[in-house]
């Protein structure tokens, strides 16, 4: 099976043009502490993210000023920058900034150009739908063959009575919109446990090729995953465009409220860019040979968040439930 694979000839990320400053200047302030350098350079890159959303030729040439001269200022000597940001308070207990497993692999993502940081539309995974009721689109999910999707548990009973195969929920007409034949829930699932919800589709998808399912070690000695969906931009709302964005993997303990087995914890300490309200059931992608594979589905918040999205999330392992998937009848695999 054909794994389509990324295009890194082209920027995948406008702050990019500024990650390098600001890795400097977060280097300079934080030293070897990872918790220090995760919460400084994720406020310089949400004040080039804010500048941004103004006059951006003038404010993003400002910010760029600002962060540069900073650094240079501060020179090889990092305690006059230190001095003038001040201590970052330590995080609780239970909080995803106390994982060392999380710091570590958010660090070695900050200077990686090959990874989105500030999250983007995309057209590069048709896999991943926008999944429905009758009447309006609510969920995410991935194509795990032509006329089979799986999604979240807990979309089951108010939406899944249809997917949509395209970029934009706001543009059906240059989508396929395709009624799902049946949707089985995990016989086991209950809120927070065997998240994951079958659905298949009253015929299959055209033009998009399935999504591959990883091996159960492909998460193995990584750092982050891909995750992607139709969800809110916000806490505020935005659902209805598809946008993926890299988040680094943390440890799979037991204060986060996953199941090791079956679950894994992910989040982003990047512009607050992470799994919302609509991602329920989307995919997380393990990038393996050149390509990606289906590791998880999105499910639910960490139980240490603070915030609605934004705080880390917990991931279905999609390979764990492969056996049921495929028994589910209706489905045309291969």
């Amino acid at each position: 099976m054909t794994m389509a694979t990324s295009d890194r000839s082209r920027p995948l990320d406008p702050l990019h043009e500024h990650r390098a400053a600001a890795e400097r200047l977060a280097t300079l302030i934080a030293g070897d502490d990872d918790h220090r350098f995760l919460v400084v350079f994720q406020a310089l890159m949400n004040v080039v993210d804010e500048l941004e959303g103004h006059d951006r030729d003038v404010a993003v040439e400002r910010a760029r000023g600002l962060l540069l001269r900073s650094a240079a200022a501060a020179g090889p000597d990092r305690s006059v920058a230190a001095r003038a940001v001040g201590a970052a308070p330590g995080p609780p207990e239970d909080s995803l900034y106390s994982d060392a497993t999380f710091l570590a692999n958010g660090r070695l993502m900050a200077p990686d150009g090959d990874r989105i940081i500030g999250g983007v539309p995309t057209s590069e995974f048709p896999d991943c739908v926008a999944v429905g009721s009758e009447t309006g689109w609510c969920c995410s999910g991935t194509l795990v063959a032509p006329n089979v999707v799986v999604t979240a548990g807990h979309c089951q009973a108010k939406c899944a009575s249809r997917v949509l195969i395209g970029d934009d929920v706001g543009r059906e007409a240059d989508a396929q919109v395709i009624a799902v034949a049946r949707a089985e829930l995990h016989p086991s699932y209950s809120r927070g446990k065997d998240d994951l919800c079958t659905l298949v589709l009253a015929e299959d998808a055209v033009g998009v090729e399935p999504r591959p399912i990883a091996e159960p070690d492909a998460l193995d000695g990584t750092t982050s995953v891909r995750i992607a969906g139709f969800g809110n931009t916000s806490v505020y709302g935005g659902y209805g465009r598809r946008m993926m964005v890299d988040v680094p993997l943390a440890a799979n303990e037991p204060r986060f409220g996953a199941d090791a087995d079956k679950e894994f914890v992910a989040g982003s300490p990047f512009l607050d860019r992470d799994s919302c309200n609509g991602d329920s059931g989307g995919p997380a992608y393990v990038q393996h040979d050149g390509g990606w594979l289906l590791a998880g589905a999105t499910s639910r918040a960490t139980d240490s968040r603070y915030r609605l999205c934004g705080d880390g999330g917990i991931y279905t392992r999609v390979r764990a439930y492969r056996d049921w998937i495929r028994a589910v009848p209706g489905g045309h695999w291969a």
